[in-house]
């Protein structure tokens, strides 16, 4: 009766076991086949609730390593953004960033992203300060080849409340890539 129990344990536990095995085995692998990341996305903004300020461009410049786990892709990454606005205002917003992504599946690629910051508003009618900024948002990557991925983006960037100044807030959309070496 003991030797049946301990069989049909094991018979239950083999699945778990076998899976764990994979993905220890992949994660080991996966390191060979990441990378360091260079990313780069151009994006049309527009404010939110902001007055005298309208739509606009802007960009991002990405540094970051990918690590390539079986159907998951995480890259912690740290950069810049600088994004301009139309409006009587003329605001600017440029911003140092630290976060990552997170990617799932291979070769059409839905994911997150999220970073936190330090930034610098400023408009053409003398108001200007800094503070904490934020952005997060959903990305679809295509990869084609295993060291470019191509994709767009929407998401929320702002910068959050400090003191006596509201919060700034926007959405954008765009287009990134980046190399992975």
């Amino acid at each position: 009766m003991n030797r049946r129990l301990s069989l049909a344990l094991a018979a239950r536990l083999l699945p778990a076991f076998v899976a764990a095995t994979v993905l220890l085995v992949n994660t080991r692998d996966a390191h060979a086949s990441s990378g360091k990341s260079i990313g780069v996305d151009l994006d049309y903004t527009n404010a939110i609730d902001e007055p005298q300020v309208g739509s606009g461009s802007g960009f991002n410049v990405r540094l970051g390593y990918k690590l390539d786990l079986l159907v998951v892709q995480f890259t912690p990454e740290i950069g810049g953004a600088y994004h301009g606005f139309s409006g009587d205002a003329g605001a600017k917003l440029t911003q140092g960033i630290v976060g990552g992504r997170v990617a799932f599946g291979k070769i059409l690629e839905p994911g997150i992203y999220a970073h936190l910051g330090y930034g610098h508003l400023s408009d053409t009618l003398g108001n200007s300060h800094s503070g904490a900024t934020g952005d997060a948002g959903l990305t679809l990557d295509l990869t084609l080849l295993p060291f470019v991925d191509l994709g767009v983006h929407g998401g929320y960037n702002g910068m959050f409340k400090t003191g006596d100044y509201r919060a700034f807030d926007s959405y954008v959309l765009g287009i990134h890539g980046a190399v992975i070496f």
